[in-house]
């Protein structure tokens, strides 16, 4: 059992801004929110995190192709996703994802709904690198969702060259009714669309969540954690702990350092770093990367 206590000079708890807070968190679960000095009971938390300068928010929700990560900038039809996970065995898939879910855990996401044609996928990157994972089904592959414990949700989708009834229809293979399919929040460099286009990833993840049948993420007792711990203490977004409301809403896209990132009893990201997709993984995913494009 761990228990973690984050303090911050700012919380927006999905529902309100607290200012210079804590939480509390034990066994995956918030068990307090509050304002001021921190109670001497949740003194004595397992890991401290957080200080002066950080912005505490709800993590965030998305859905992506991860498996088909290398192929991004060829920006392949959903047809064709289908086949390449038709063709391609789970080890690789596995490995295609990786970078893609670094990327969105990177970016404050902590349900991730990957694009794909088995539960084996989301449910072997729950059991390798934690965090919360959902199915997305393409319409087209003939696939029937079944529900699965252990997943988020699952759910179909469809697009203009892969049809039929789903809950999520792909626009113009640009975005998502309900959500758009990006890797990253802020990076120049996205999977299908310019960063530029998402006005507020807080609104799609709610708008996301709603489409999923999950609930809002909110820092309130009683919830599972899902919580991204921001540092702005220096640039980028310095002094955004300072802010309006409204421009504290801008955190998800400001290029502020990831510090921390809790997904119920996992720890996905600390100090800045990713505690299970490391440099090694990297050079593996570029290895098959560039063995799929040269084909």
């Amino acid at each position: 059992m761990v228990d973690i206590l984050i303090t911050g000079s700012l919380i927006f708890t999905g529902e309100e801004i607290i200012k210079n807070g804590y939480v509390y968190i034990s066994n995956g679960r918030v068990e307090a929110v509050g304002e001021g000095v921190v109670p001497e009971e949740y003194t004595y938390a397992t890991l401290l995190i957080g200080g002066t300068g950080r912005i505490i928010v709800p993590g965030l929700a998305a859905i992506a192709s991860v498996a088909s990560y290398p192929l991004r900038f060829k920006k392949p039809s959903m047809r064709d996703r289908v086949n390449f996970y038709r063709e391609t065995g789970i080890k690789n898939l596995l490995l295609a994802a990786l970078p893609a879910i670094y990327e969105l855990h990177m970016s404050g996401v902590t349900v991730i709904i990957a694009e794909g044609l088995t539960v084996e996928l989301p449910l072997e990157l729950s059991k390798l690198i934690g965090g919360f994972y959902g199915l997305a089904i393409p319409a087209c592959s003939g696939i029937e969702p079944m529900y699965t414990p252990g997943l988020a949700s699952i759910i179909k989708l469809s697009s203009r060259d892969c049809e039929g009834e789903a809950e999520i229809i792909e626009i113009n293979e640009r975005g998502y009714k309900g959500s758009k399919p990006v890797l990253s929040l802020f990076n120049t460099i996205s999977y299908s669309i310019p960063a530029s286009t998402i006005e507020d990833p807080w609104v799609e993840n709610l708008e996301l969540r709603r489409a999923l049948m999950l609930p809002p993420s909110t820092i309130k007792p009683g919830k599972l954690a899902e919580i991204a711990v921001y540092d702005v203490s220096k640039p980028p977004a310095m002094l955004l702990d300072m802010a309006s409301e409204q421009d504290v809403m801008k955190i998800y896209k400001s290029g502020a350092k990831l510090e921390t990132l809790i997904a119920g009893e996992d720890i996905l990201v600390d100090g800045g770093d990713h505690l299970y997709i490391v440099e090694k993984h990297f050079r593996e995913a570029r290895a098959l990367a560039e063995k799929l494009l040269s084909r």
